[in-house]
C-alpha cells in the first residue's frame, strides 16, 4: 500500500469484482489475481474497511429502494383482494394478515427492549 490506510490502485479495481462475485475465487479469477493475494489483503485492515464500506453502502442503497417502493407494493396486495380468483384472494390475504402480525409483535418487543433499558438505567 502506498501508506496507512490507503489502498493501492490494484486493490481499488478488485473491490467490484468483490462485491458483485459469489466467491472470493470466482473474484480473482474475473480480476485477474490470486485468491493468496485477496486472502492477504483482507487481512489488512485498510482493504477489510473499505470493503466492509462498499458492502454497507450496497445494502443500504436496495434498503433504500425497498423503503421507497412498500406503498407501492402494499397498495398492489390491497388491490389484489379484489382479484377474481380465490385462491390469490386467499394467498394475499394470508400475506397482508401475517405482515401486520409480524409488525405488531416487533412493536411489542422494541416496546419490552426499551421498559427493560429503562429499569436497568434506574
Amino acid at each position: 500500500m502506498k501508506s496507512h490506510g490507503e489502498l493501492t490502485k490494484r486493490q481499488l479495481q478488485v473491490l467490484p469484482y468483490l462485491l458483485s462475485c459469489p466467491t472470493y475465487e470466482e473474484a480473482a479469477r474475473q480480476a485477474h489475481v490470486s485468491v493468496k493475494q485477496i486472502y492477504c489483503w483482507l487481512k489488512t485492515s485498510a482493504f477489510k474497511t473499505e470493503l466492509d464500506r462498499k458492502r454497507n453502502e450496497i445494502i443500504e442503497e436496495a434498503v433504500n429502494k425497498l423503503k421507497y417502493n412498500t406503498t407501492r407494493a402494499a397498495d398492489t396486495l390491497v388491490s389484489l383482494l379484489s382479484h377474481s380468483n380465490p385462491t390469490i384472494q386467499r394467498g394475499v390475504a394470508n400475506d397482508l394478515l401475517n405482515h401486520v402480525a409480524k409488525f405488531v409483535e416487533l412493536h411489542e418487543i422494541e416496546e419490552r427492549i426499551q421498559l427493560l433499558e429503562a429499569k436497568v438505567k434506574s
